[in-house]
């Protein structure tokens, strides 16, 4: 009985809180070696419209969980518990469809290769999403920046992690190789939850009593409107459908725009933006305990500010811009948008009501990512008819409204 409580999932144990933990890590993992990928193919000759056109359509499933929120907030199986049969559904699922890839060799983009990522990115995002609502059940509001930076700390350094290995095996050893390394690591994440057990509720609060497994749609409606027809979770959707326009443009160019105008190789970018964002998983990690003394207003500003003035400073590089210079702003980026990410998500986990959490906050994950993928749909054609500088100056410009949503925003939860 002793060693069960020690493995529930939903009373803010150490377990339940290094389970989420593991859980963004392996989400980490996947995204940074798609990162990976990009840069290895543009080694072989990919253009931007091939990058824009892997990285937008991959990312399309992540925009669809406004409509997972509600089928995992209403259907379940009671022996798995709320969140966990969702949990583990969707990591089998992205584990098996990902084992084709080890009997092929890639060296371009193909639509075999997109279709299979995005199929595994859509059981991705709904492991998100349950994952997601597992923490917004669980937690109380005043641990959400704690846990939001355990969390999103472990999906960036993840994501680093990712993408520096997997780097270096798709340079020294080829595709097939390192793709098995992502589905081994797949496989280990996938023990954590497996071997858990879930609470419906918050310990202690009594409104749990009342929680189904099953909800009604004129329930689920109901509690979604209450939820988000107000004025400060409309202000959250709108800051959230600005805030990656930015990252979005960067993610598809600067491959490119490193290999072109500063001269790096592709294991040069791949050993140096793993660094960023190792760093910004580290400030994630420690930004419970930084806004309890500044404030989330403070430092979902700060973020926000420092880039924009980064984009513009990006803007400025010429092929006699060093290594160094060069080196910086990536990892200035990468540190940034994962401050700001850890901040407004707590914002956003706190506005959630826990019957329909999965929904609500995928709402906002949902504009969250059809940001990404504008920015990564309109990347080329700016590139082209612009150039990168005014690209980059144009991806610094789109986080204007996100620094004035900022402002209503924390003083709403602050």
């Amino acid at each position: 009985m002793e060693l069960i409580h020690s493995r529930l999932l939903s009373n803010g144990t150490k377990w339940h809180l290094s389970c989420l933990s593991v859980l963004y890590l392996s989400q980490g993992l996947s995204a940074g070696f798609l990162l990976a990928l990009t840069t290895y193919l543009a080694t072989k000759g990919a253009s931007l419209v091939d990058i824009s056109l892997l990285l937008s359509i991959t990312m399309l499933p992540w925009t669809l969980k406004i409509f997972f929120g509600p089928i995992i907030d209403s259907l379940t199986l009671k022996r798995f518990g709320r969140r966990r049969f969702w949990i583990i559904s969707s990591q089998i699922i992205m584990i098996l469809v990902l084992l084709p890839l080890i009997f092929i060799e890639v060296t371009a983009v193909s639509t075999l290769l997109i279709a299979i990522f995005t199929v595994h990115n859509l059981f991705v995002a709904t492991c998100d999403i349950a994952t997601d609502a597992l923490a917004a059940d669980s937690l109380k509001e005043s641990d959400l920046a704690k846990a939001n930076g355990y969390m999103w700390g472990s999906k960036i350094i993840g994501r680093g992690s990712g993408m520096l290995i997997s780097s270096s095996l798709l340079f020294a050893y080829g595709f097939n190789v390192s793709i098995v390394f992502l589905i081994c690591c797949m496989i280990l994440a996938f023990i954590f939850p497996f071997v858990s057990s879930e609470l419906d509720h918050k310990e202690g609060a009594e409104e749990h009593k009342q929680y189904r497994n099953v909800l009604g749609i004129r329930f689920l409606l109901s509690e979604i409107s209450q939820g988000l027809l107000n004025k400060t979770a409309i202000a959250a959707a709108v800051f959230m459908l600005f805030s990656n326009i930015a990252v979005g443009i960067f993610d598809v160019t600067y491959n490119k725009f490193y290999l072109e105008v500063i001269g790096m190789t592709g294991e040069d970018i791949g050993s140096i933006r793993p660094i960023g964002m190792w760093l910004g998983g580290l400030i994630g990690f420690s930004v419970g305990l930084i806004s309890f003394y500044l404030g989330k207003r403070f430092l979902l500003v700060g973020f926000i500010v420092s880039q924009l003035l980064l984009f513009i400073f990006l803007s400025t590089f010429t092929t006699e811009t060093s290594y160094q210079i060069g080196s910086l702003a990536i990892i200035g980026l990468d540190i940034t948008e994962a401050g700001m990410k850890v901040v407004i998500f707590a914002i956003l986990m706190a506005l959630c009501t826990t019957q329909t959490s999965a929904t609500n906050f995928g709402i906002f994950m949902g504009f969250s990512n059809l940001s990404i993928v504008i920015g990564n749909s309109i990347a080329p054609l700016l590139v082209e008819h612009l150039s990168y500088d005014s690209t980059y100056v144009f991806a610094g410009l789109s986080l204007i409204p996100c620094i004035v949503l900022a402002f209503y925003l924390t003083k709403a939860k602050n």
